[in-house]
């Protein structure tokens, strides 16, 4: 006992409080080294260095059970050390790139009173196979990786696209043609090739922005791509559909790129 130290004690060296030490006993991270029959917890000096092991691990984002596995082979935590550096220089490339897009966003509020800054472009006539669904905006991805199983050669590239039959606002229920920018050496496979359809899409005049970020933000983007055009006195077309082309698609949303384009006059 005269080598133990008491909770009181053992925070007030730790720079703590009582209360966060009993948290750590009762998490099974930082036990006492002896608990009398009153229950009052003493530790031993050393286990200080325990705390400040846990303190240190606690800012790294390490879990408590990650902690009671890690503080068992003291001294080793070189691998936890990697992986942390690792999830720490990701976390700071999607704050940087989150900075960035706020910059962007707000560089256009104060340009033309919305979140994008799109541009004009006429588009040739470009050729597309595609398969026809009636869904929600969400079962996208889905639709896009159901077409892609039926090529049997995909050719040298595959870039899917939505082009939507009804416009207006329609998450939940849509008719919309899942396609695929048609390329040199692709094949439709057999047993699908009365379903896989093929043909020249021409939008013409178009108003289109580029977004690069998660998929799941893009009707907020066609929102501010028509708020541009009322703003801008540019009257859309009913006449072509809505179409979205999915560029680069990554389960890391800092990569993806997204183009929506709106048919204007």
């Amino acid at each position: 006992m005269d080598n133990l130290i008491t909770t009181g004690e053992f925070a007030k060296l730790a720079s703590t409080t009582k209360r966060t030490i009993i948290y750590y006993d009762q998490k099974g991270v930082l036990k006492p080294a002896f608990v009398n029959n009153s229950q009052y917890r003493f530790y031993q000096e050393r286990q200080i260095l325990d705390y400040q092991r846990i303190l240190l691990l606690s800012t790294l984002g390490v879990s408590l059970e990650e902690m009671k596995k890690y503080l068992k082979i003291k001294g080793k935590l070189d691998k936890l050390f990697d992986d942390k550096k690792e999830l720490i220089a990701k976390e700071i490339r999607l704050l940087e790139f989150n900075l960035k897009n706020v910059t962007k966003f707000n560089d256009n509020l104060k340009l033309n009173g919305t979140m994008v800054n799109p541009v004009i472009k006429v588009l040739p006539p470009f050729p597309v196979y595609y398969i026809e669904k009636i869904g929600s905006y969400a079962k996208i991805g889905q639709y896009c990786d159901e077409l892609s199983r039926m090529f049997e050669d995909k050719g040298t590239d595959f870039t899917t696209l939505a082009i939507f039959e009804e416009q207006g606002y329609r998450p939940k229920k849509s008719r919309i043609k899942i396609g695929v920018l048609a390329t040199k050496g692709m094949r439709v496979k057999d047993e699908f090739e009365d379903i896989v359809k093929f043909m020249e899409f021409n939008p013409g005049k178009v108003l289109t922005y580029t977004h690069n970020g998660p998929g799941n933000l893009l009707s907020l983007f066609w929102k501010e791509l028509e708020k541009y055009c009322k703003l801008n006195k540019l009257k859309v077309r009913k006449d072509v559909p809505d179409f979205e082309i999915y560029r680069t698609v990554s389960s890391d949303s800092t990569k993806q790129f997204f183009e929506i384009y709106l048919p204007i006059e």
